[in-house]
């Protein structure tokens, strides 16, 4: 059966039976054929914002999309459809295997909401019924990225402002008189004891702030009350076991982490025991990163295991463009890249994940696109949304109780 594309309007010729089931455990024949009304079935179960569907190349899967405009966490079917709701804001959101929901409050629209404008500086786990079971409220502002870790931590980055002794290394008077935003990542245990954390201000040089050089960008007009925005640290997820370390190369030791501060338009790898910056790339494709989220490590047996997958937004360089970048980490050369000129961007936020089957899944945020590209760079699922989306993750069929 040759492949075939939904369309909007268009009819979905089926062929995914067979890998649905595949990926619930069961052993069904490749060459499955279907009637004509489970494809007039499956025709009418396509959402009309689910704008493309190839059921041979796209992966069979469940979309958690944190709805940017409304107090909603949505997960979504294969088909587009949302078949279960968390009433929560989010400006992240990570389901876990036991169903349960880890969320960042504070988007751009819960910053003028309540209660989440005041639960800022909270991280929440909520249950399948959005029950709160588990909480963490820091010094600061949680904001941008949260994990939970094999051992049952849960890390993150905390918004700080640095210190007046730290800001006397400042050389530039200017800059040594206002008030400097900066961040640190904060790993709390299960009890919420902090068990780690690491500050930007004691790693980084600040007089230094990457790539774009020192500038405020409030645009306050009195130099003295503006908030410089140092950093801004949008990422904080944990190299997995991978075949660089395992040939020597410490750098990519597992539980390392690696961290991306924005406005320095710079991915780091931070030693976790000495705490050092050991590895960054800003990059060199079509003038270099220019904003950047949510790097990470491609785990063990997927394809493209032990690349760093990149979400370049394009911030200023590229002119309204946007790259998603697959980096060897050894030798920073670039794998493959997902360049649609203007086709593709999203100034800030998005994420990438590169899925079991090849494919990588996009989160296109300020346009409210999610869309699965595959090698070749054919899009074989798009859904666009009525608002923005925050970071949207795509999960495997079987992967919490709930999605068998």
């Amino acid at each position: 059966m040759k492949s075939r594309t939904l369309m909007l309007g268009e009819t979905i010729l089926l062929l995914g039976v067979a890998t649905w089931l595949a990926y619930s455990g069961m052993n069904i024949s490749p060459n499955y054929k279907h009637t004509n009304s489970q494809v007039e079935a499956i025709s009418e179960k396509a959402n009309l914002n689910l704008t493309v569907l190839n059921l041979e190349k796209a992966f069979p899967s469940y979309t958690l999309y944190p709805v940017t405009g409304d107090e909603e966490v949505q997960l979504l079917n294969f088909y587009g459809n949302v078949v279960h709701t968390w009433k929560v804001d989010a400006t992240r959101a990570r389901l876990l295997p036991n169903g349960n929901l880890l969320v960042v409050h504070g988007s751009k629209w819960g910053l003028n909401h309540e209660p989440w404008k005041s639960l800022r500086a909270t991280v929440r786990e909520y249950d399948w019924n959005g029950k709160i079971v588990w909480e963490y409220t820091a010094s600061d502002i949680i904001h941008h990225d949260v994990q939970r870790l094999e051992n049952g931590n849960t890390i993150f980055p905390v918004r700080e402002i640095v210190p007046e002794e730290a800001k006397s290394k400042i050389k530039d008077s200017n800059r040594r008189e206002m008030e400097i935003r900066s961040d640190k990542i904060v790993e709390v245990s299960p009890t919420g004891k902090v068990v780690w954390e690491w500050s930007a201000h004691e790693h980084l040089d600040l007089n230094e702030c990457g790539k774009p050089g020192c500038r405020n960008e409030s645009g306050a007009a009195n130099a003295l009350d503006r908030l410089s925005d140092w950093t801004h640290i949008n990422t904080t997820t944990i190299i997995p076991e991978n075949k660089w370390y395992d040939a020597g190369d410490a750098r990519f030791k597992p539980g390392n982490i690696i961290t991306l501060p924005r406005n320095w338009w710079t991915t780091f790898i931070v030693d976790k025991e000495s705490k050092k910056v050991v590895w960054e790339y800003l990059g060199d494709y079509k003038g270099g990163v220019s904003g950047g989220h949510d790097p990470y490590m491609v785990e063990k047996g997927l394809p493209g295991e032990g690349n760093i997958l990149l979400f370049d937004n394009g911030r200023i360089i590229h002119k309204g463009e946007s790259y998603i970048l697959e980096i060897n980490p050894s030798t920073k050369e670039l794998v493959w890249v997902y360049d649609m000129g203007t086709d593709f961007f999203s100034r800030s936020a998005g994420s990438v994940q590169r899925l079991p089957n090849g494919n990588t899944f996009i989160s296109e945020d300020v346009a409210g696109r999610m869309l699965e590209v595959t090698p070749d760079k054919e899009v074989v699922w798009e859904f666009r949304g009525q608002d923005k989306t925050s970071r949207a993750f795509k999960y495997p069929i079987g992967y919490a109780p709930q999605l068998r």
